[in-house]
């Protein structure tokens, strides 16, 4: 519409300043900008009618808050930061303003990227828009919630363990997490300081896959200028063969915890699809899936919860969260006694955590990190010798949780896990919704992680579900190219109606 000429930058700005007046309750802003907004839309507006228009001219685009921005709060979701005006742009906020972007602003985020569901922000929780008892997901939680009631049309967001991903399954949207060091880091805060055995990714959100390729390449920027050490210089090949030439490789269940019923169709419903375009597909197992979950959590707490103490410090402790920063500081050398007991009192998933969790001395850490290596070459592997291009799978095991529920249902996101564990392209299609006869066939049981992820299927019937795209490393294009032949069959989903 803005390249025909049916509407200029700031009537679609304010027509999306209005959108997210109408939403605020679902609290996924911390900050919004709406003066600073219309001042860019008119400088778009001037730009083009003199002839040049970026790639991203005049569209509204939201950062989360991890993201310095200068002369906005970045407050990371947190008490500390709260009145913390950047200096300077992170490096991805730069070539997004200089493509065109009109950002209209800041959205709320667990603390300091500390979470799964939104809830740990210092501003409160987000809500989801399609049903406000439950989490948008985290810890982008608040830019997918704005994305799905309509109040951007483009989000950049991060992911350390499914925070692109997972906001955008519950959410019903588009994500795409690039492979590790692909895009710049340099300017988005964190707790995880010093953490390098798996990269935190920004990546783009949206409403298709071609959102996020505009975007992807923008955030990649100009290749032979590089100079940020966190960066590989490495741009997205623009092709890859084509579908019916390709070996898809998929799993409904990765051993280690059950997804739902309907998103063991989407994932089967999407095979199929693939499959009627020519495409070989072949079930894939993923190698010793209980050995990666613990490589992945002992990488996170690896400092014995330190960080994220200090980080939480005098700051407002999400109840159920608080619990999780207290086993910290559970020594080591106890773990395993305290999970045999869990398991005695048939609490198997809990007992899972605490044994793969908690402070490790440098010489043990090293040699986390050399395991950790040895999984991504036995992954590689694995999928090399099925010669795949690509993998179909959830990226969580449920849709959206219920409040409070996040912390508990951890293990779910293992199917997110992974590939920031490997460290390949990751994106999230939405597929499907929750009918109405397969909410639930877990059996009930003792185990209270079990228990919450009945609770969070019940009375599901409606909400989105997705399917996760992956490759290898360097794939990118790969991923991409899957995910945009799928968009082309995607049965349409009902739209969000924030009006009310």
């Amino acid at each position: 519409m803005l390249e025909r000429g049916e509407i200029s930058s700031v009537e679609l700005i304010q027509c999306f300043l209005d959108r997210i007046g109408r939403s605020q309750d679902l609290n996924a802003f911390i900050t919004v900008d709406a003066e600073g907004a219309l001042t860019q839309a008119q400088s778009a507006d001037r730009s083009r009618a003199n002839g040049y228009a970026g790639p991203l001219a005049g569209l509204p685009i939201a950062h989360k808050d991890i993201f310095c921005t200068r002369g906005l709060k970045t407050t990371c979701g947190s008490r500390m930061l709260e009145d913390f005006l950047s200096p300077y742009d992170a490096t991805v906020v730069e070539q997004l303003a200089s493509a065109g972007a009109i950002l209209v602003g800041k959205t709320n985020m667990d603390e300091f990227a500390m979470g799964s569901s939104t809830e740990t922000s210092w501003f409160g929780p987000a809500r989801n828009p399609w049903d406000q008892s439950r989490v948008p997901g985290g810890s982008s939680g608040g830019e997918a919630a704005l994305l799905a009631s309509g109040g951007s049309v483009l989000g950049l967001g991060n992911d350390l363990g499914g925070s692109l991903r997972v906001p955008a399954h519950f959410c019903g949207i588009y994500s795409f997490k690039p492979t590790n060091g692909l895009l710049p880091r340099e300017g988005s805060r964190g707790n995880m300081r010093g953490m390098e055995a798996m990269l935190s990714q920004p990546g783009p959100m949206g409403h298709c896959v071609d959102d996020l390729v505009r975007m992807f390449d923008v955030l990649i920027g100009d290749v032979h200028a590089i100079s940020d050490l966190g960066q590989v210089p490495v741009r997205r090949r623009q092709s890859a063969c084509p579908i019916n030439q390709m070996r898809i490789g998929y799993f409904e269940d990765d051993g280690f915890f059950p997804a739902s019923p309907s998103i063991r169709r989407s994932v089967r419903e999407a095979v199929d699809a693939l499959a009627s375009m020519g495409a070989q597909v072949e079930p894939f197992n993923v190698p010793e899936v209980e050995r990666m979950n613990r490589l992945y959590l002992s990488a996170m707490t690896a400092d014995g919860g330190f960080q994220i103490r200090r980080a939480l410090r005098g700051g407002r402790v999400h109840k159920p969260f608080g619990k999780l920063v207290k086993t910290t500081r559970i020594p080591r050398w106890i773990r395993p006694v305290l999970g045999r007991v869990l398991r005695l009192c048939g609490q198997h998933y809990k007992a899972r955590s605490l044994e793969s969790t908690g402070a490790l001395p440098a010489k043990w850490y090293w040699l986390l990190i050399d395991s950790m290596n040895r999984y991504r070459r036995q992954f590689s592997k694995a999928m090399k010798q099925q010669e795949l291009d690509v993998l179909l799978s959830p990226c969580y095991a449920l849709p959206a949780t219920l409040h409070d529920d996040g912390v508990d249902l951890i293990p779910a996101a293992s199917y997110s896990f992974l590939h920031n564990l490997v460290g390949g392209p990751a994106g999230m299609i939405p597929w499907s919704t929750v009918g109405g006869d397969e909410e639930s066939d877990r059996v009930r049981v003792a185990d209270r992680v079990v228990r919450k992820a009945i609770a969070t299927e019940n009375q599901s019937t409606g909400l989105p579900v997705g399917v996760q795209v992956a490759a290898l490393p360097w794939q990118d294009h790969v991923v991409l190219e899957v995910m945009r032949q799928l968009e082309t069959v995607i049965p349409p989903l009902p739209t969000v109606d924030m009006s009310a």
